[in-house]
């Protein structure tokens, strides 16, 4: 009786078989297309609502001007109390960004052109109807104030000289009437002033009223004589 041969009554040995892989890692050993999309489209979608979230948040709504030298508070941590601080604005209400797009734009009105109204034309000042009194010595005789339209300066005459002496309770103005016709002012006399003019025979002289009133017209002589406006 032979002895069996060395390991013939031995099992054969066994070979571990390599542990399978968890199934949760698979996709990511060997990813298929399919999954690569959907993880794709998964960021993307996750990427927009973020976004979009961002921009639908209400953001702090625009301070109004201030109104002359006010000053507006631009944070809740001032040390001014809140109850101090006016909410009176003459600025348009603030809008935010989520609800200016909803506000209806409204157009000015047109102004209304308003036609002035037609002004009275002012009154011109008449000459005073009054005769003027008699000269005294060493005066020169006062014409009428309405002899003014027809008084107008003539050249050639000798030099001479006129004092003018307001004896009125007014104010008066002296004017020399040129070679046109039209005054041309010399002299404002308060009451009791005297103005001493130098002038030339041939030019005449009316002197008004502080409206412009003619009073009384002189005519210079060759001689130097006052004019007293009474």
């Amino acid at each position: 009786m032979t002895d069996p041969p060395q390991g013939a009554g031995t099992p054969p040995a066994r070979r571990h078989a390599r542990p399978a892989p968890p199934p949760g890692d698979a996709w990511l050993r060997d990813p298929s297309p399919a999954t690569l999309a959907s993880v794709t489209i998964g960021i993307v979608v996750v990427v927009l609502v973020g976004t979009l979230s961002f921009f639908a948040m209400p953001r702090r709504p625009d301070l109004p001007p201030p109104i002359g030298s006010e000053a507006i508070l631009a944070s809740p941590g001032n040390s001014t109390p809140a109850a101090d601080v006016s909410t009176e604005s003459y600025s348009p209400a603030p809008v935010s960004l989520s609800t200016r797009a909803a506000l209806p734009t409204r157009r000015p009105a047109p102004p209304r052109r308003t036609t002035p109204a037609a002004r009275p034309p002012a009154p011109k000042p008449t000459a005073s109807r009054t005769t003027p009194p008699a000269p005294r010595p060493g005066e020169l005789t006062p014409l009428p104030a309405s002899r003014e339209s027809s008084l107008r300066s003539r050249s050639g005459g000798p030099e001479t000289f006129v004092d003018f002496v307001n004896a009125r309770s007014g104010t008066v103005v002296v004017y020399w009437l040129d070679y046109g016709g039209q005054r041309q002012r010399y002299a404002v006399l308060r009451p009791g002033q005297t103005h001493h003019q130098q002038t030339y025979v041939g030019h005449p002289w009316v002197v008004t009223d502080d409206r412009g009133r003619a009073l009384v017209c002189f005519e210079p002589a060759s001689e130097t004589l006052r004019a007293v406006v009474r």
